[in-house]
């Protein structure tokens, strides 16, 4: 016969305090990092839901005195990789190649927040639609070093990689947006 199971263990007050703190001080941030990434509301709160639930999870693992933000990005990044290769088989669409534009079927979602209201208002409808056109990985850099203007240092550790390999995609990224932003401009 089998050994009972044991149930799980309940939490403890340092691990519901840490996932209280995080969630107050970065919940929106995450958000709407995942939201950008995605473009897609309901998207963006399963990453975020499901990152907080890692986060959770994992709280032990967290190294004092290293960046939360990074951590937690890094989270919301792989999540996000793993639904994209997920999803890749159930959708006629393939997902592009890293230089490839992304083309979105239907409007853009209606930003809802506050930070999106603000950036949409800076960005403008051209860059805004340029910004859709781009891969997910070529947004999500753009956004990382020139909206939430992180260092290259701080990108890599998100998206875990180089800083060389930071740099190159960017740059790529970067011109892909230049060629979107002149054709949205041509086509006005």
């Amino acid at each position: 016969m089998a050994a009972p199971r044991k149930p799980f263990d309940p939490p403890t007050p340092e691990q519901v305090a840490f996932l209280e703190r995080a969630i107050e001080e970065h919940g929106k941030a995450t958000y709407n990092f995942a939201l950008r990434l995605t473009h897609n509301e309901a998207d963006a709160r399963d990453l975020t839901q499901e990152a907080f639930i890692r986060v959770y999870r994992a709280w032990r693992s967290f190294q004092p005195g290293t960046s939360f933000v990074s951590w937690i990005y890094r989270i919301v990044t792989n999540l996000y990789r793993d639904e994209l290769r997920r999803r890749k088989g159930r959708y006629q669409e393939e997902i592009p190649e890293d230089n490839a534009p992304q083309q979105y079927g239907g409007e853009r979602p209606l930003a809802v927040e506050p930070i999106e209201e603000l950036v949409e208002a800076q960005l403008g409808e051209t860059m805004s639609k340029a910004l859709d056109a781009l891969s997910p990985d070529q947004r999500q850099v753009i956004v990382l070093a020139d909206i939430e203007e992180y260092s290259y240092q701080e990108i890599a550790e998100i998206v875990g990689c180089s800083i060389g390999t930071v740099r190159s995609r960017l740059h790529r990224a970067r011109q892909q947006l230049r060629k979107l932003v002149e054709h949205f401009s041509a086509a006005k």
